[in-house]
Order: structure tokens, then C-alpha cells, then sequence
């Protein structure tokens, strides 16, 4: 049989396909727990006796030679299913990175379009409460530091700030 095949009889080859495809197809099913990976090694199994025919040993008989192929394509066929998993984990990884860069960039943006839009509001508050606004929230002044810097009193400081963030309420919820 191994000489015909070598030989290129196609029909003995469909007699060797005959005889050892379903055993095949049942002892990888039994090591891959595949329907789909046992058939296709099946497949590619015959297709690569066919293909490497030449190579075929007579002194070794056939079905050790096609149990053979099958073991090694089988073993070559799971390293690319474990590749194909490994870079779909990547791919996920990097999508995941990619929507959280994304999410930061656009955090970034909406903070910088708010700083933007409260600097603005600022800048239209009156002169003085302006004055006692940025005296205490942007140098961290105390109300009587203010209070003695700007010769007010502090209640007068409350009432400025209280007033500022009045105005910049509206401001701050619209974006």
C-alpha cells in the first residue's frame, strides 16, 4: 500500500483514507476534545501524506506513519490555537488600554474645557470679590489672612465668597 501510495495511485490512497480517517477522527477527538480541531487534523493529516508521499517509509508500516502526522500536525495545530488565543488577550489588553487612554484624554479635555470656562467666570467677577475669591481658593489664604491683607472684615470675606460661588455654580454643572 505504502509503495502505491509513493507511487501516486490516487485510488489506494482513498483505500488508506477509508481505512484510517475515522480511527484517526476518533483518537484525536479523544486527545484534542475537539469535534472541529479532530476533524481538521484529520484533513490536513491526509492531505500532508499525500503531499509528502515521497518521504513515506516502507519499512514502517502505514497506519504508525499516518498516526504520526497526525500527532504532530495535532500538536502544531494546538500552538496556533494557543497563539491565536495569546494575541486575541493582547488585542483585548490593548483595546482595554486604548479605551482607558481614551477615557483620560477625554477626562483631560473636559477638565481643561472646564478650567477654561470657570477661569472665564472668574475674570467677570467684580473686582474685589474676585480679589477674595482667588486669595482663597487659589493661594489657600484663610479667611482672616484675607481679611487683614484686603483691610475687610471677615465676614465681609464669607459674603464675597459665598457670592463667587454663587456665580460659579451655574458654570461648573453645565459642563
Amino acid at each position: 500500500m505504502i509503495k502505491e501510495i509513493k507511487n501516486g495511485n490516487e485510488t489506494v490512497f482513498r483505500d488508506a483514507f477509508s481505512i484510517y480517517s475515522q480511527k484517526l477522527y476518533h483518537y484525536l477527538l479523544l486527545k484534542a476534545r475537539s469535534e472541529y480541531l479532530a476533524n481538521e487534523v484529520t484533513q490536513l493529516t491526509f492531505i500532508k501524506l499525500w503531499k509528502y508521499r515521497q518521504s513515506l517509509s516502507e519499512s514502517i508500516p502505514l497506519s504508525t506513519q499516518v498516526f504520526q502526522i497526525a500527532k504532530t500536525t495535532l500538536i502544531d495545530e494546538l500552538r496556533k490555537e494557543e497563539r491565536r488565543k495569546t494575541n486575541l488577550q493582547k488585542l483585548s489588553t490593548n483595546e482595554n488600554i486604548f479605551k482607558s487612554a481614551t477615557e483620560n484624554v477625554n477626562a483631560d479635555l473636559h477638565v481643561k474645557d472646564l478650567q477654561v470656562a470657570l477661569d472665564k467666570a472668574i475674570d467677570q467677577l467684580p473686582p474685589v470679590r474676585r480679589k477674595v475669591f482667588q486669595m482663597s481658593r487659589q493661594e489657600q489664604l484663610s479667611h482672616k489672612e484675607i481679611s487683614n491683607s484686603l483691610s475687610i472684615s471677615i465676614r465681609t470675606v464669607d459674603k464675597h465668597i459665598q457670592l463667587a460661588l454663587q456665580s460659579l455654580k451655574p458654570v461648573v454643572k453645565n459642563k
